[in-house]
């Protein structure tokens, strides 16, 4: 059996790890590999590599995308003409890692003839079907984490310093600047506001929150997620087309957002942002996550091999109490171009968002305030 294995979107911490158990499941089971370069561009332009022999054991713990990733829109008509490029090099099958719009490409490609099966990854947590993806539990960690040290950076900048907004990965989900909230280490610490895309936000209560925050504490840290909207729906982030002709937000929102209260409350305002760093440090990758990511690609190739095509290898829902994962397959007409906000009742990131996320990173970081009485 010749199978394509191809990684798309962005990379995160634990990509390669589903590339490990995908090539390993497969290769044991004797099936001739090939690795898409460049995602869905190598897709088109039939860019493609042998992967042979057992996988190298340095992908079980690099970040980035050994193969490439990257997105890039398919037309109809060119989802249409790479099945048929697949078939006629011989590939009878596909594995795609990737979010709710690679779940797309991937049932498109079954709908096309070429039996496809998805492997869950993206670092906002917004694909549909699934507990949570590859990628998330360690941009999670790492969001918790870098908040603490930068609460205890602002803090030690009182009285210099008024207000500071850092920006997190999140178009239209807020899965990863909720995570923020495991940085909180006792009652009185930062950040004390996070902002969602799900809950749009007032400009004018935003204001008057930040002002009573800054007289009461003396400095106000606050994480915007990068598709925070106003009220009436209006991303605070720049916007642009993408390849689809679909607006996304390129980000910015915390800048914006910065300028706004500099000009209305006349405070020292800074904004940062995160970047791509929590999709990239390895350094910073949680064990479960990249047990999990290989776990999920060992799957994917398993339902290939036995013919269950049109599925995508996932995560079941968590019971309370339930340590071990369990896995299980999703058609991929269930979550192909769908996305999953948090919902209604962990938008306020209390005990039910903080006990759901609490065993994926390891729990908010334990250690001593750095500060003198």
């Amino acid at each position: 059996m010749r199978v394509m294995v191809g990684q798309f979107g962005g990379p995160t911490a634990v990509l390669n790890a589903s590339l490990f158990g995908a090539w390993e499941t497969l290769q044991a089971a004797g099936a001739e590999t090939l690795g898409v370069r460049g995602g869905a561009r190598g897709l088109r332009a039939g860019d493609w590599l042998p992967l042979r022999g057992a996988p190298p054991d340095w992908l079980l713990t690099a970040p980035g995308a050994a193969l490439g990733a990257g997105r890039q829109a398919l037309s109809p008509l060119e989802i249409g003409q790479v099945a048929r490029r697949l078939r006629e090099a011989g590939a009878e099958a596909c594995l795609l890692m990737g979010g709710n719009g690679t779940m797309g490409l991937a049932s498109a490609l079954a709908g096309a003839g070429l039996p496809a099966v998805g492997i869950p990854k993206t670092i906002d947590n917004d694909l549909a079907g699934t507990d949570h993806a590859p990628g998330y539990p360690s941009a999670a960690a790492f969001v918790a984490a870098a908040t603490a040290d930068l609460a205890d950076d602002l803090r030690a900048m009182a009285g210099f310093e008024d207000v500071r907004l850092i920006e997190v990965m999140g178009r239209r989900a807020g899965w990863l600047a909720g995570a923020a909230v495991l940085a909180r280490r006792h009652p009185e610490d930062m950040p004390q506001r996070i902002l969602l895309p799900e809950m749009p936000l007032d400009a004018d209560a935003l204001a008057s929150d930040v002002a009573a925050l800054h007289r009461r504490d003396g400095s106000v840290l606050l994480i915007v997620s990068e598709g925070v909207c106003a009220t009436d729906g209006t991303p605070f982030g720049l916007q642009a087309l993408d390849a689809a002709g679909q607006t996304r937000v390129l980000g910015a929102a915390a800048r914006r957002l910065a300028a706004e209260l500099r000009r209305r409350l006349g405070l020292t305002v800074r904004a940062e942002s995160l970047g791509f760093l929590p999709r990239c440090l390895g350094s910073a990758a949680v064990a479960r996550d990249r047990t999990e990511a290989r776990a999920l690609g060992a799957r994917a190739a398993e339902a290939l091999l036995a013919g269950r095509q049109g599925v995508m290898a996932a995560i079941a829902p968590r019971q309370d109490g339930m340590e071990q994962t369990r896995y299980l397959e999703v058609p991929l007409s269930e979550v192909a171009g769908r996305e999953r906000p948090l919902p209604p009742g962990m938008r306020d990131l209390g005990p039910a968002f903080r006990a759901w996320l609490q065993p994926l990173t390891g729990g908010p970081e334990k250690r001593r305030l750095r500060s003198l009485p």
